[in-house]
């Protein structure tokens, strides 16, 4: 368990737009606790702050240094290897042990509706090299929740940072009824241990085709060795790597007319149906839409650029937009 000398880190921040929409935030593990929009809650969320402490299945969590999975939880920068513990079977997942969804985050600046929280990762923590220091700015507006990342590092490092939000806009205990649409044609189809094979597959004619909005269950329930491999959807779609802001995905629910577009400059999206979540909640009750670079791109000469260099900038921005 994880001892925590005053209650600080446990500090429910209170956002809103003056609106419709109000968010939760924690500085441990910079944690979104909580989204409601027109006072319906978008996520899972835990009422006791202290759940987060342990919190096994990233509710709502920042993480970092690297999110999603590296390969046997190694790598090489410019010559020099690295390896990393191994806390997914035999892969490094989400930055490790102890990832940033275990670091308590200082709390810079705060108004009504937007937090600054920054976080600095020292040399060799967790195994990667390189101090990294790391800005987010979580704002709200316009029905929109912002999540901009910054990050310096002072020696050649890895960085890919994303948020874990698990999104059901209509409070059920099951996500198959929404309906969901990605804008992306191609996906990273994985191995037996979730690490994507070198090339992407087309979506055209198969479940993994959401590039006109349909029932999460529908694609669920079909035969597909893919669905078998994550034991449901747990899979990256690949994006214009342009650094460019632009639509991802638009998550509906039929029984509250609400939406959340996912709006990200990152390259990736996995899309994640909860499908080892427990309790408090079971398994393929929400889903995650978590923007990031691709899984295993340290080890990828083809795959998006996943190293952080001193005197380069880490610029990437998530928004969901809700209305």
């Amino acid at each position: 368990m994880i001892s925590v000398a005053n209650n600080e880190p446990l500090q429910v921040i209170q956002l809103s737009d003056g609106e419709n929409l109000t968010a939760e935030i924690l500085p441990f593990g910079a944690i979104i606790k909580s989204i409601k929009f027109k006072n319906q809650e978008m996520t899972l969320s835990v009422g006791d702050p202290h759940y987060y402490l342990e919190n096994p299945f990233y509710l709502g969590a920042t993480v970092g240094r690297y999110a999603n999975r590296i390969a046997e939880g190694h790598f090489s920068l410019s010559g020099t290897p690295y390896q990393l513990e191994k806390n997914n079977g035999s892969n490094s997942l989400h930055g490790g042990v102890k990832g940033f969804n275990k670091a308590l985050w200082q709390v810079i600046q705060q108004s009504e509706n937007e937090v600054e929280l920054y976080y600095c990762a020292e040399d060799g923590e967790e195994g990667f090299p390189g101090q990294l220091e790391v800005w987010q700015t979580i704002t709200a507006t316009n029905g929109q929740l912002a999540l901009c990342f910054k990050a310096t590092c002072d020696k050649e490092t890895l960085v890919n940072l994303t948020n874990h939000c698990y999104f059901n806009l209509e409070g059920s205990d099951t996500i198959t009824n929404h309906l969901l649409q990605v804008n992306a044609t191609h996906y990273l189809p994985i191995d037996d241990n979730s690490i994507p094979f070198e090339e992407a597959a087309a979506v055209k004619n198969s479940c993994f085709d959401f590039t006109q909005a349909k029932p999460v269950g529908g694609a669920l329930s079909q035969n597909h060795p893919q669905l078998d491999a994550g034991f449901g959807f747990d899979h990256c779609y690949v994006y214009k790597n342009d650094n460019k802001l632009k639509a991802m995905a638009k998550l509906t629910s039929t029984l509250t007319n609400i939406n959340l577009a996912l709006f990200s400059t990152q390259p990736g999206m996995q899309l994640y149906t909860a499908n080892f979540v427990d309790l408090p909640f079971k398994a393929r009750q929400a889903l995650c839409l978590e923007a990031q670079n691709w899984p295993d791109a340290p080890n990828r000469e083809n795959f998006p650029k996943a190293n952080l260099l001193p005197g380069e900038v880490y610029n990437q921005t998530i928004i969901y937009a809700f209305s």
